[in-house]
């Protein structure tokens, strides 16, 4: 609609009465709407971008919109970024922490204005957001140690960990540690951490560990892409499929593949899909004040959704691929190939 050229005191009139009855008609939409901030680590891998379009859907769905940002695996840039968001006016920010210390200054931050802070999947430390979702790294690396012990009850062991500065390392290694270490009939003659998850030290480490200890029975690896660089080194050493014990997370598509060929043992899924859908909704939630999803458990005080997880081994493979995980995950000819009719 054109306004008409009136003397100022008509046309401030005329103005108002416009804004008015635009503010009255979108009152409660505007109440219930919610700007969210969301920072991700990478876009190098498959599972930020589905994670993305999910929350995303959810959340216009839910009526809100929705700012995202990749950091690029850089504190900088993430401290660049959430500053950026403080000053773009986001009522809630989602925040996969690069550095769990120096993102706990950028949780502050935020909540000083006013802001709604959700830490995802990589949680901050030394700072209290006002929820919590991901999984739960301790029970991760729990399921990837009793698996090992299932598979190869005896023997010696090599204990490929992550990053040391990484929430998820330490709690991961806590559970290494209740498990394997001094438990009986194990010998850890190998034990390593990974600087930045880097696959190319991970591979040297296996290496070093298959020169030393020729009859390793279990390679225990945090993730995925650590498992496959364990099978290029099992691979190198001559050994076969299924010879030794090799663990991952993440499920991602080379390393279900190693799975259904018995070269990876197995793999740690948390449900994307539902960290996703939960955090878009808790996001929702606080941002209008109203009463978020009910947490699972509270830890050091924050609320906190842990998503259940999965073991995925060659016993459930199928099933996984087929009916767990989400659409545009994995299909069964890229784990299976031109055997995929058996996954049906």
């Amino acid at each position: 609609m054109a306004l008409r050229n009136t003397s100022p005191g008509r046309r401030a009139v005329a103005t108002f009465s416009l804004c008015a009855a635009a503010l009255a008609g979108t009152a409660s939409a505007a109440d219930s709407s919610v700007l969210i901030g969301v920072v991700f680590p990478t876009q190098n891998q498959a599972r930020w971008a589905i994670e993305e379009k999910i929350f995303v859907a959810r959340a216009q769905a839910n009526g809100d919109k929705v700012i995202f940002q990749y950091s690029n695996e850089s504190a900088a840039t993430q401290k660049n970024q959430v500053e950026s968001m403080i000053q773009r006016g986001v009522k809630v920010l989602v925040l996969v922490a690069i550095d769990p210390v120096a993102a706990a200054g950028l949780v502050k931050e935020a909540q000083a204005t006013g802001i709604k802070v959700i830490g995802y999947d990589r949680f901050v430390v030394g700072a209290t957001p006002s929820y919590n979702i991901g999984r739960d790294y301790y029970e991760t690396g729990k399921l990837q140690a009793a698996t090992a012990l299932q598979m190869s009850p005896s023997g010696q062991y090599a204990l490929i960990r992550g990053d040391k500065a990484t929430l998820a390392q330490v709690e991961m290694s806590k559970a290494y540690n209740d498990v394997l270490i001094n438990k009986a009939g194990i010998k850890v003659v190998y034990d390593a951490l990974t600087p930045n998850w880097e696959t190319a030290s991970a591979q040297r480490e296996v290496e070093a560990a298959l020169q030393k200890n020729p009859n390793i029975k279990a390679v225990v690896t945090m993730w995925d892409d650590g498992g496959q660089a364990a099978v290029q080194a099992l691979k190198s050493a001559g050994k076969k499929p299924g010879d030794v014990y090799v663990s991952g997370t993440n499920a991602s598509t080379p390393s279900l593949r190693y799975i259904a060929q018995g070269w990876q043992t197995q793999s740690v899924w948390a449900p994307i899909d539902k960290l996703a859908l939960t955090a878009a909704d808790v996001a929702h939630a606080l941002g209008t004040g109203a009463a978020p999803p009910a947490p699972s458990a509270t830890v050091n005080g924050v609320p906190t959704y842990y998503a259940p997880q999965v073991n995925i081994t060659k016993a459930n493979l199928c099933e996984f691929v087929r009916k767990i995980a989400p659409t545009g995950w994995v299909t069964a000819k890229e784990v299976f190939g031109a055997d995929s009719k058996s996954c049906s």
